[in-house]
């Protein structure tokens, strides 16, 4: 059996709750095993987690909930509000996101590909491919079949890439307000000047105008 990170798109958000439950009663069939799975929805252009199972007895050592819960954490952070927006405008359509694949974060292709109020389920798969489809066929849907490896790598360099970014912002703010300390130091520092030197001023006119005794 391979393992298969599937994302499933729905036409109709009422069958995708529907094919949830479903699947979370019934997580094993004929060529396949459904581990982990989640229910999610594009709103506002972020990623939200609507529902999500996790059972015993993953295979190949896959950590319980941590492939689905890893992915959507990704995609419900800020990095999958970037990677949806750049991505969108760069594949087309759904049929072009194979092709994508050779060139992009797979990670990428899921974030642009759940558009603005869609809905999914995103399940790890053990499967005898491409047997998990019949459990959707019903449904008017959209696949996304990727490696379960390749989503774990992406997820991974994401995560360390978040990491970085927000370490940068940190030392870049600390920086700003050591910056503006120093800006406001200076500009004290003017002040007292000034303040100083017309202190002085007025100092010396007022003793050029003391009349001698």
């Amino acid at each position: 059996m391979q393992n298969n990170v599937v994302v499933t798109i729905f036409n109709v958000e009422s069958e995708a709750y529907q094919a949830f439950s479903e699947l979370s009663k019934a997580n094993v069939g004929e060529g396949y095993v459904v581990p982990e799975a989640a229910l999610i929805k594009n709103v506002s252009n972020t990623i939200e987690l609507i529902d999500a199972f996790s059972v015993e007895g993953t295979s190949d050592g896959l950590a319980r909930g941590v492939v689905i819960g890893s992915l959507v954490g990704v995609l419900g952070g800020p990095i999958g509000v970037i990677l949806g927006a750049s991505m969108g405008a760069q594949i087309g359509t759904v049929s072009d996101a194979g092709r994508a694949m050779d060139n992009y974060s797979v990670v990428a292709v899921v974030a642009s590909k759940l558009f603005e109020g869609e809905i999914a389920i995103a399940a790890l798969v053990s499967e005898d491919e491409p047997a998990f489809d019949a459990v959707f066929a019903k449904y008017e849907t959209t696949v996304l079949r990727f490696d379960a490896a390749d989503i774990a790598d992406d997820v991974d360099r994401f995560y360390e890439l978040e990491a970085a970014i927000s370490e940068q912002v940190i030392e870049e703010a600390k920086a700003d307000r050591k910056a503006a300390r120093q800006e406001r130091r200076a500009e004290r520092r003017a002040r007292i000047k000034d303040q100083l030197e017309e202190y002085a001023e007025a100092t010396n006119r007022a003793m050029g105008e003391v009349t001698p005794m």
